[in-house]
């Protein structure tokens, strides 16, 4: 069992990316407004990226908006895990 003191609290961050793009664009695109992140699933426009608890608010206004050539990404929802992005995501539609 990982500590988490030790690893450090994470947050789940979903977003909408218009016009769709692939995982490896955007993690160009991130890099460049984001220290510490990872792109846990990216598919048919949307993606969920990992971040740090600290950095949350911060990762999210980076993320709504512009985020460079001409492409802009809406933040849909955050959460601490997983399972809880998806519960929240699926209350949603």
């Amino acid at each position: 069992m990982v500590v988490k003191a030790k690893r450090g609290r994470r947050r789940y961050i979903q977003l909408r990316t218009e016009p769709v793009l692939g995982r490896r664009k955007l993690e160009k695109l991130l890099a460049s407004h984001l220290l510490d992140f990872r792109i846990i699933r990216c598919a048919e426009g949307e993606a969920v990226v990992r971040v740090p608890h600290a950095g949350v608010m911060a990762a999210r206004r980076a993320l709504n908006g512009n985020i460079g050539a001409g492409i802009t990404s809406e933040t849909l929802a955050t959460s601490g895990t997983l399972k809880g992005l998806q519960r929240r995501l699926a209350g949603r539609k």
